[in-house]
């Protein structure tokens, strides 16, 4: 499903009722989920006609598309400015910045982030020339961090934990080829590994869960996210 396309002619026009639209359908799924996403009432919101709203999206997927993409993009953008805050070879400074930024952005979206990461809208299929780049982004900082350090000399991981399986090493391979970097599927495989710890810290403080099973909730995120760079020798000096 394309993207909409904004006019020439009108552009800032339409920029600001795609803008309204996607304010309404953030509305809605903040008050009653993303897969209750609907056109006719985003139109009724915002006083107009469902064949006017059609105009700027064809249909349902369409604007959750633009909606996923746009969520990627802005968390991309929050992790790769932390990033690249940072001097370049302060390896364990830019790793800690680029994971608390990824951290804070998902805590004061909530919305966008169970919109990309949360249950799949049923029905909805992602059209990935469009979604997969998008999310790339959000990934490659993490990547590009691990394989610095590791020229560097700096990164050390645990032999249990790096992934040796042969149909996941392929995996991890193909996912590696992005903007000309030469990552191997080992720095892809350690990422994804941060992925997933901080993704279960995330999605349990999103939900409300973390302060029934842990008290303070980010006593506890600090305490996991120190072992996690202590692991990856990645702790800065400077950590509290």
């Amino acid at each position: 499903m394309a993207r909409i396309k904004v006019d020439s002619d009108d552009d800032g026009k339409r920029v600001a009722i795609v803008n309204r639209i996607k304010e309404v359908a953030r509305s809605q799924m903040r008050e009653v989920g993303s897969a209750s996403i609907s056109l006719r009432a985003i139109a009724r919101e915002l006083d107009i006609t469902a064949p006017a709203l059609y105009r700027y999206y064809p249909d349902r997927d369409a604007l959750i598309t633009d909606l996923i993409v746009d969520a990627f993009n802005a968390l991309a953008d929050a992790v790769e400015a932390a990033d690249q805050a940072q001097p370049p070879d302060h390896y364990a400074e830019r790793m800690y910045a680029a994971i608390h930024a990824y951290r804070m952005w998902a805590v004061e979206h909530p919305t966008d982030f169970l919109l990309i990461y949360g249950t799949p809208i049923p029905g909805y299929v992602a059209p990935r020339d469009q979604t997969v780049p998008a999310v790339q982004r959000t990934f490659v900082p993490f990547v590009r961090i691990l394989f610095e350090a590791d020229q560097a000399g700096v990164l050390t991981v645990p032999t249990e934990d790096e992934v040796d399986d042969p149909a996941m090493r392929a995996h991890f391979e193909a996912l590696v080829h992005t903007e000309g970097v030469p990552l191997s599927y080992r720095h892809m495989s350690i990422a994804i590994d941060v992925w997933h710890r901080l993704y279960g810290l995330i999605m349990l403080h999103i939900l409300a869960h973390s302060p029934a099973t842990v008290g303070d909730v980010e006593a506890y995120y600090r305490l996991k996210l120190r072992h996690m760079l202590k692991d990856m020798n990645l702790l800065p000096e400077n950590f509290e």
